[in-house]
């Protein structure tokens, strides 16, 4: 990996790595059990400054590059997955603060997220809604008189929503779609947690039930009308690269746990690694491996250099990533055999969380409809202007 890094990069990723294997990996299967991660846990991560990893330094954060948090939820994403989500969904809201709201809104909001004194959650998602954002039914009206909302709807699987303190809630105000922040404490806010989930169980996520709750017009993120076109997409963004990075590390625990069990276990006089048909499967893995490394850190790099096609790579790095990490945990199950499916083991964790990352940030389904229309467009583009097709893999 140092080799598509600065040497300050790989040293954050040391770092990085450490805290997991300190801090994450050894509680990763009981917080999995218990359906919680403890207040602790999270207070850990928020001392060490990683809940404001993309927070600039003028509100508290560490104000890093993409790069830099695309390896923090890289090693995270190693130990535990619902772990990452914390940072995930911590990054999803502040992003669209930093880039849309207001001086005041940035005073009173960024450093609680750097710090970590309050957690953050987005809103997006409603019951009967899925992916398809503009059919949501969460509205905001205007509270009479005064310059206040009322907010009536629901949301559902709703990540960190259990420990949230703010949330970033998606609705419609006179018609046009509107970004707001709701806080945790306010009257008529109903959190329901949903548990027992396949995998992320320790992820904390709820559904949302809002009760005519009164929120000021000043906590709006950006204009009305603004809140699908341009608020939402930077929350999405950030996430999709997030839970790239993340799967990722996924896709390298599996790779690791698959070749020590290869170089260890024995059948008869023989290791496991000795025959062709395991050999292939770990082939397999470590090529996908080191073609995730690839279209992540392009994708975080594309970001930090603001470049035009930063939005497409992001896509294409979560789409590759988190189904590159399916294939990797259902072969790590094959390579462990029965071993593989008991709780005992990580890999039964990693198959079950690898599956979420295919449905989150945008199902794989969706991700195929946009890069393919994307890619037709370009190449029918680029054929006009009598110009080759685009490399976004060679993004610099």
């Amino acid at each position: 990996m140092d080799t598509y890094l600065t040497t300050q990069q790989s040293e954050k990723h040391d770092e990085f790595q450490e805290f997991a294997a300190a801090h994450v990996e050894p509680f990763a299967s009981e917080w999995d059990h218990s359906q919680e991660i403890p207040d602790a846990a999270i207070a850990e991560l928020a001392q060490a400054g990683y809940l404001g990893a993309n927070i600039p330094l003028e509100y508290g954060g560490k104000g890093w590059d993409a790069v830099t948090f695309g390896l923090l939820n890289e090693a995270l994403g190693r130990s535990d997955s619902a772990f990452t989500g914390i940072v995930t969904v911590q990054s999803m809201v502040s992003a669209p603060l930093i880039k849309w709201g207001t001086p005041k809104q940035k005073k009173d909001w960024l450093p609680q997220l750097a710090h970590g004194e309050m957690l953050a959650a987005i809103a997006l998602t409603e019951p009967n809604g899925g992916s398809d954002l503009q059919s949501m039914t969460t509205e905001f009206r205007h509270a009479g008189h005064s310059d206040g909302l009322i907010l009536s709807g629901e949301k559902k699987w709703v990540t960190s929503s259990q420990k949230a303190g703010v949330f970033l809630v998606f609705g419609k105000l006179d018609g046009k779609p509107v970004a707001c922040l709701v806080p945790r404490n306010s009257d008529g806010f109903e959190i329901e947690p949903i548990n027992d989930l396949m995998g992320f169980r320790a992820a904390g996520l709820a559904r949302l039930h809002f009760h005519d709750i009164h929120v000021p017009a000043s906590n709006i993120i950006g204009k009305p009308g603004f809140a699908l076109s341009h608020v939402g997409p930077v929350g999405l963004h950030y996430g999709r690269i997030s839970t790239a990075c993340s799967a990722l590390g996924l896709l390298r625990g599996c790779f690791e746990e698959s070749i020590a069990r290869a170089s260890t276990r024995k059948v008869g006089s023989q290791k496991v690694g000795d025959f062709g048909m395991i050999q292939t499967l770990i082939a397999k893995m470590g090529t996908d491996l080191e073609a995730a490394k690839l279209v992540c850190w392009n994708a975080c790099r594309a970001e930090d250099e603001r470049l035009p096609e930063a939005y497409t790579m992001a896509f294409i790095a979560k789409y590759f990533a988190s189904r590159a990490a399916v294939q990797a945990a259902s072969d790590a199950i094959q390579i462990r055999g029965a071993s593989g499916v008991h709780e005992s083991s990580p890999t039964a964790r990693y198959y079950r969380n690898s599956k979420i990352m295919e449905l989150i940030e945008g199902t794989t389904q969706i991700h195929e409809f946009v890069l393919g229309k994307s890619f037709i467009q370009d190449a029918q583009r680029l054929k006009r202007h009598h110009k080759p097709a685009p490399m976004y893999a060679t993004a610099q």
